[in-house]
């Protein structure tokens, strides 16, 4: 059976605010841009190269670099922006390097030992070569998003690719000279990856304002320890890792004493765990952009039917009830 990827909406939206035009580059992967639905359009794994050759074509280095900037992408990929919740570059990498492959046809390879951690990209089936577009946006986009979200301006070990980079530009944003070699790698220093990533300097906390932050007040008025809880789930869903023993480290606790806590508030920690979920959902759901699949990953559900079952059992609403509801309300 053959794959098809989802080219969003805003995504499109995106590429054109570039200086991309998107009639031309549909039409140069034998697209009409009339294929292209409120939601945006879905391409094969041919159609995904060709237009990853074609955006080589189009796109100068220096837009390239533009291009790949955390700060306007985070807010429509949904795995970069759950890689920025992530507590270290370890984390966020591997959470990334999950999600990858639905996006496009192409796979992350992660290595770590005691010194470095490398990073490869290649097809998912190992046979062909990735288009040029593809490597260098990547290799540009792994390294805004660990030095956004640490705060520090990192410099990579070293940055290859099977392709020439042939401008300058690149290695002054790399600040290490990128080079031509058998293999499409970025390498980091170990210590440099497991940086803690900074709350502050987070751009998910500005794509979750300011609803999201609102609703977090309301919710939170009473100084509860079911409130602590839930304000600690809030910070860590995104990064896949939200189990009962991280948040009862954060708050200096056993899991014990934090189940016990619970219990005298007549909740657990399931509860509001799910309460928390609802919340974050309600306010991803708003975004016309995010397919149900999008959500379900941001919000710790491996299974997106799973997802739409306990949204139901949380606001009595389905999805497409309740995105009906908010977008007739604006």
């Amino acid at each position: 059976m053959a794959k098809f990827y989802s080219i969003d909406k805003k995504y499109i939206e995106y590429i054109e605010s570039k200086g991309i035009n998107i009639e031309l580059l549909l039409r140069k992967i034998g697209i009409s841009i009339k294929a292209i639905d409120k939601k945006g359009i879905s391409i094969n794994r041919e159609q995904y190269i060709d237009l990853m050759n074609a955006l080589d074509e189009m796109i100068t280095c220096h837009s390239l670099l533009c291009y790949s900037n955390i700060e306007s992408i985070i807010s429509f990929i949904p795995p970069i922006f759950a890689g920025m919740c992530a507590k270290d570059g370890i984390n966020c990498f591997s959470r990334i390097l999950k999600y990858k492959k639905i996006i496009g046809p192409f796979i992350l390879k992660m290595d770590i030992d005691k010194e470095k951690l490398s990073i490869e990209f290649k097809f998912d089936d190992g046979k062909y070569d990735l288009p040029k577009f593809s490597i260098l946006s990547e290799q540009i986009l792994m390294i805004s998003i660990i030095r956004k979200a640490t705060g520090v301006d990192i410099i990579p070990r070293k940055v290859t690719s099977i392709y020439d980079y042939e401008d300058d530009e690149f290695e002054e944003y790399f600040k290490v000279k990128p080079y031509k070699d058998k293999k499409s790698v970025i390498e980091f220093n170990i210590e440099d990856v497991k940086r803690p990533f900074l709350t502050e300097n987070n751009v998910m906390w500005e794509y979750l304002e300011p609803e999201l932050q609102k609703r977090i007040k309301e919710m939170e008025v009473d100084e509860s320890f079911s409130a602590k809880v839930r304000s600690i789930l809030f910070e860590i869903i995104p990064s896949g890792d939200f189990t009962i023993e991280r948040v009862a480290k954060n708050l200096n606790l056993s899991v014990r004493t934090l189940q016990r806590k619970l219990s005298e508030e007549k909740t657990t920690f399931l509860k509001q765990l799910n309460h928390t979920r609802e919340l974050l959902s309600r306010s991803y759901l708003k975004d016309k952009y995010m397919s149900n699949d999008d959500i379900a990953f941001l919000i710790g559900y491996s299974d997106t039917n799973s997802f739409v079952r306990a949204f139901k059992v949380w606001t009595g609403m389905t999805i497409t009830e309740y995105r009906k509801k908010y977008i007739n309300k604006i």
